[in-house]
């Protein structure tokens, strides 16, 4: 099975932050964590952007989860990766 790659996650990401009204240039860094046992990867994301509430705020309503306030890397998984493609 193929996983969505990194740059995958992070160009959607970038996208969903211009909606936001972001304009940084490349507003999130996005690494793949590898795990063992047939399981699927997790994607490590860091927010670069100085825009970090506004992008909290509509991640959490794209993934209908909320996140902590003054956080600025979080954790995805396959299913949360998928959605935000």
């Amino acid at each position: 099975m193929a996983y969505p790659t990194a740059t995958e996650i992070q160009n959607c990401l970038k996208a969903l932050a211009e909606e936001a009204g972001d304009t940084t240039a490349s507003p999130f860094r996005v690494d793949i964590v590898a795990r063992y046992g047939g399981k699927p990867p997790l994607y490590a994301v860091m927010i670069r952007s100085s825009q970090k509430e506004l992008i909290r705020a509509r991640l959490g309503e794209v993934l209908d989860r909320s996140f902590s306030l003054g956080g600025t890397s979080f954790a995805l998984n396959l299913m949360e990766a998928q959605k935000i493609l």
